[in-house]
């Protein structure tokens, strides 16, 4: 921009020079305008030479500078996903080489009418979990019992995968049901409903595969498909260890959904199915299908301002099975209905009480039925730290088990040390 001033600088005093020489001599002034013309013209020239020069110089510097900018942004876009990708791997590295670890001790004393009294260790429960990269995570839960150590879960769950898909495989609690796929020590009372353990056959283990789909909704919708072993821990209609037909595995599906009715209230709903085409017990060589249905409704209220510690949970869940099974040593298809149905008072932080109603059949004599009256009382001493008392009156007309009948009296004892969490089970 200096050169240009330079130029006009010229230029007006080159008009200056004219007029005054034009008026003091006109014939020798032409000849001296035509040379300070000349000279003029010449020191323009230059001045728009040194221009044009220190212009093209500028626009290469600027050019230059543009270069270096991209460079600089390629090397910190290039750095700053090293970057992540460390970060990704050391957090992974971190957490693979130091799992999250925890224990659960749950026993009871327990007095039975028909049966006496016992201290009754139920388990001694570690659970590890852990990402096993940016892909996938691993957790487990390792069981002992007076019965003997098992590995209860052990099981990968993918992270990653597309189009709000989740895999898991290994051995897991399925899908199915709500409490079913609970832990005996997580329930809002002292034992697993009766009803499970004739219908489920306890805990929904499985040996298998699930897959996951989250609907893209406004609420919360979930379906789920599997292929198993079997359902249920002590369900003994076909062993783990033997190969067999692919018609003598179980299929799995299910669709779960929760819904918040305003701020204080919210419901959830599920339905679950279970097939398994050809069942074979004993010298039965005909078998034929098992189909186990279920269907479970959950309320609850929870004041907003309450955070966690007041509120109402009421839970119900309704199991059909339907199956060949021996009755008189005559194998017969039986259609059995049951379930259980609960309802749980939070009164603060520490104590919440409630009631659990029980109806379970028999599978193969589904008039014959075991209905349970159980009310509780909790106190939450700490997050770590529980007891419980619950009182059960059972009407057994089943007589599978002495310990299904009469008055029982349970005083249980949970406690937790590290990290150990069946996620949002508690509710």
């Amino acid at each position: 921009m200096s050169a240009f001033r330079d130029v006009a600088r010229t230029v007006s005093s080159c008009a200056v020079l004219l007029v005054v020489t034009l008026l003091a001599d006109p014939a020798r002034a032409q000849e001296d305008v035509i040379q300070s013309l000349k000279n003029s013209l010449a020191d323009i020239q230059r001045q728009l030479k040194d221009a044009l020069t220190r212009i093209e110089q500028l626009e290469k510097e600027k050019a230059a500078a543009a270069e270096k900018v991209e460079e600089v942004e390629s090397s910190t876009s290039s750095r700053l996903g090293q970057v992540e990708k460390s970060v990704q791997a050391v957090q992974s590295a971190a957490s693979a080489l130091n799992p999250a670890i925890g224990a659960v001790l749950d026993a009871n004393v327990q007095h039975r009418s028909k049966t006496g009294g016992n201290f009754d260790f139920r388990s001694a429960e570690i659970g590890l979990a852990a990402s096993v990269d940016p892909f996938a995570r691993m957790y487990a839960f390792i069981n002992g019992t007076k019965d003997g150590v098992e590995v209860d879960e052990a099981a990968a769950i993918t992270t990653s995968l597309p189009w709000n898909l989740t895999a898991k495989g290994g051995r897991f609690l399925a899908d199915f049901g709500r409490f079913p796929k609970t832990h005996e020590h997580e329930l809002p009372f002292v034992n697993e409903p009766l009803s499970i353990e004739r219908f489920v056959g306890g805990e929904s283990q499985a040996d298998g595969v699930e897959v996951s789909y989250l609907f893209p909704t406004p609420f919360f919708l979930r379906a789920t498909m599997g292929g198993m072993n079997k359902i249920g821990e002590a369900n003994d209609r076909t062993s783990n260890g033997k190969n067999r037909a692919w018609s003598r595995f179980t299929y799995l599906t299910r669709l779960n959904s929760y819904l918040d009715l305003n701020d204080n209230n919210n419901v959830e709903f599920g339905t679950s199915f279970a097939y398994t085409p050809s069942v074979r017990l004993r010298h039965d060589t005909s078998g034929g299908p098992r189909f186990l249905g279920g269907v479970d409704l959950t309320y609850r209220y929870q004041p907003l301002g309450s955070v966690i510690y007041q509120g109402l949970t009421v839970g119900s869940e309704l199991f059909v099975n339907n199956e060949r099974l021996f009755a008189d040593d005559v194998a017969q298809r039986r259609t059995a209905l049951g379930g259980y149905s609960y309802a749980e008072l939070k009164l603060n932080k520490n104590w919440s009480t409630g009631f659990l109603f029980d109806y379970a059949p028999g599978l193969s004599s589904p008039g014959k039925k075991t209905i349970g009256y159980s009310p509780f009382l909790t106190w939450n001493i700490s997050e770590f730290n529980r007891l419980r008392f619950q009182f059960t009156h059972a009407d057994d007309h089943v007589r599978e088990d002495k310990d299904d009948g009469g008055n029982q009296f349970f005083l249980q004892w949970t406690t937790v040390i590290g990290a150990h969490t069946h996620g949002f089970v508690g509710r």
